[in-house]
C-alpha cells in the first residue's frame, strides 16, 4: 500500500511539474498558419542575432530588413519561450516573429514560424519532416532525404520571404 501512495505521489509530483507544456499542433496549410502569424504579430523582420542567454531565454538581434513594426539597423533585446518555442538558439540571420514584450523588448511568438536562416526546417508546425524510411533504407538514403528535406525548407523561407515584401510594400 505505501509503494502506491509513493508511485501515486511521486506520478502527482511529475505531471503538476511539467503541465505548463504546450501543443503546438496547427494547420497543415503553410499558408494559413503565414497569415495567422502576419496578423498576430507586431513585429516582423529579418535580423542578425548577434548574443543568446540561452539561462534567461533571451537575445539580441539587430534589424536588416523589416516588413512590420520595427526599423531597419535597430537593435532590439528578445525573449522566446523555452518550453513551446521557437528556441533562438544560434547566432545568425532569422526571420522573427513576433509581439511586444517592454521597452525595446521583442517577445517571439510562440509555436510561431520565427526560424534561422541556417536551420530553417526546425520548426515543425510549418515544414513536413521528412517521411519515415523503411527500416531497411540505407545510409545514403537517409542522408538524401534528409538533405532534400533541408532545401525545401529553405525554399519554403525564401518563398515566404518574397511574399512577405510583396504583401509590405
Amino acid at each position: 500500500m505505501r509503494t502506491r501512495i509513493l508511485i501515486a505521489f511521486f506520478l502527482f509530483c511529475l505531471i503538476s511539474n511539467q503541465s505548463i507544456a504546450c501543443d503546438c499542433r496547427d494547420s497543415k496549410d503553410v499558408k494559413e498558419i503565414q497569415n495567422r502569424e502576419f496578423t498576430n504579430s507586431k513585429y516582423i523582420f529579418i535580423g542578425e542575432i548577434s548574443k543568446i542567454d540561452t539561462k534567461k531565454h533571451t537575445f539580441e538581434v539587430k534589424v536588416i530588413e523589416s516588413f512590420k513594426g520595427v526599423k531597419n539597423g535597430k537593435v532590439y533585446r528578445g525573449v522566446y519561450d523555452k518550453l513551446c518555442g521557437p528556441i533562438i538558439n544560434e547566432v545568425g540571420k532569422w526571420l522573427i516573429y513576433g509581439t511586444s514584450y517592454s521597452d525595446n523588448a521583442i517577445k517571439v511568438n510562440v509555436c510561431g514560424l520565427t526560424r534561422s536562416f541556417k536551420n530553417p526546417g526546425h520548426i515543425i508546425s510549418a515544414t513536413k519532416p521528412p517521411k519515415p524510411l523503411p527500416s531497411k533504407a540505407s545510409k545514403s538514403q537517409i542522408e538524401k532525404e534528409t538533405i532534400a528535406w533541408k532545401e525545401r525548407a529553405k525554399a519554403d523561407l525564401a518563398k515566404e520571404i518574397a511574399v512577405l515584401r510583396k504583401r509590405c510594400n
